[in-house]
């Protein structure tokens, strides 16, 4: 899950950077609020207010970050599209001298069935 979003703007004047952090705000029993970033649970902070709470977070994610660097990078996914088994065997008999007669015997044993059928129900 990605809890940054990518770099939305450049500060001119600094080479600082910013970035969209998913915060999770929870109103406790108690009144207080609770504020914390999903993935990193040291940056958890409690406070009397949602204000108050989003603000102390903040700035702690700010300090936390301050001499790290946030990237982005590609990683390949294994596919999750369902392959077909019966492909793998598909022209398996393409060269088999003896497809032809199996094909036959197949069909004149159908032919067989469906005659003895007929009789059987008419």
């Amino acid at each position: 899950m990605n809890y940054f979003s990518s770099v939305i703007s450049q500060n001119k004047n600094q080479d600082n950077s910013e970035v969209l952090v998913n915060v999770i705000v929870k109103q406790e029993a108690n009144g207080r609020t609770v504020a914390i970033v999903p993935g990193l649970p040291e940056l958890q902070v409690e406070a009397s207010d949602r204000a108050t709470a989003l603000a102390e977070l903040q700035q702690r994610l700010e300090t936390h970050l301050a001499d790290a660097e946030i990237v982005s990078i590609s990683v390949k996914v294994p596919s999750t599209e369902q392959k077909n088994p019966w492909l793998a065997m598909a022209g398996v008999f393409k060269d088999d001298p003896q497809f032809e007669q199996m094909l036959e015997a197949i069909e004149n044993y159908r032919h067989e069935i469906d005659t003895t059928t007929e009789e059987t129900f008419s």
